[in-house]
């Protein structure tokens, strides 16, 4: 029996890759308002072809509880070699019992993802700054956490996600609201869109258009936002790169965050994680 929001959100994207595994192309409520939140064309057209992929990582805890947590903005482009129904990475998943069990493996940062297509650089950046926060070179893809904001695939985006507010609250924020963590992150600018077509309140303006904070950089703009939870999600950009800051660059804003500047007092206070209540997860009703 499933107990807590990680729980439930793992369950039902381990249920609905199975089915989609097993040839069918299921879309249980609340999935359609989901999917329709997007409307990309040209190059963001979006593909079903491939399995969703709502998030990277152990969000259950199977094996280690997440330190880091990051979004994204959707899986990206849909490679046919590893993401068909009859691609490696199903074949993996079928072998490995279910999508979140098989996302505690980091398969993006192994063979034979890294032999056929190299490197993967937006997972080595964002795991390279997760050592660099947490300032643990021996970080590994157990401590990082990626949730999606659209979780199907397409090669860019074209438009704008507007992710439904109670879709997002049930599927990402519940859970994060369970993890240790104080910050979540969204590296490049779309991400701050986003917060405010999700109804994110407002907590602090930091580098371009906000309060200098020291950065090199005189285009990179970080704006902070409550979440439910009271953790804070922070959304970094600037010019030329979607990525995260380098090593010297997150030391300036892990200090600056750190400062009561940032934030509005009283705001956010360093959270224990949320436990889990049944009246928090049957709150929307989304998930069994």
């Amino acid at each position: 029996m499933t107990t807590t929001a990680r729980e439930r959100v793992a369950a039902f994207w381990d249920t609905h890759v199975a089915a989609w595994l097993d040839g069918a192309d299921p879309l249980p409520h609340p999935l359609p308002a989901w999917f329709d939140s997007y409307l990309g064309i040209g190059l963001g057209q979006v593909t079903r072809d491939g399995f969703p992929e709502p998030f990277q990582g152990d969000l259950s805890g199977l094996t280690h509880t997440p330190r880091m947590v990051v979004l994204g903005l959707n899986p990206g482009e849909y490679r046919p070699r590893f993401q068909s129904r009859d691609g490696i990475f199903a074949a993996e998943i079928r072998a490995a019992g279910s999508y979140s069990r098989w996302m505690t493996t980091g398969p993006y940062n192994r063979p034979p993802w890294t032999d056929t297509m190299g490197p993967n650089r937006y997972y080595q950046t964002r795991l390279r700054f997760t050592r660099n926060w947490l300032q643990d070179p021996d970080a590994g893809h157990g401590d990082l956490l990626i949730f999606e904001c659209y979780p199907w695939h397409s090669k860019s985006i074209t438009a704008p996600l507007r992710p439904p507010p109670e879709i997002i609250e049930q599927f990402v924020w519940q859970p994060i609201a369970e993890l240790p963590v104080r910050d979540v992150f969204a590296f490049g600018k779309p991400w701050n869109d986003v917060a405010a077509a999700l109804g994110l309140p407002p907590t602090g303006a930091l580098g371009a258009g906000g309060t200098p904070y020291g950065s090199t950089v005189p285009s990179r703009a970080v704006r902070t936002y409550g979440l439910p939870s009271r953790q804070r999600l922070v959304v970094e950009w600037h010019s030329g790169s979607a990525g995260p800051p380098s090593a010297k660059e997150t030391a300036l804003l892990r200090n600056a965050l750190s400062s009561a500047e940032c934030e509005r007092p009283g705001l956010l206070n360093a959270p224990a994680p949320r436990a889990a209540t049944a009246a928090a997860h049957a709150s929307i009703g989304f998930l069994p």
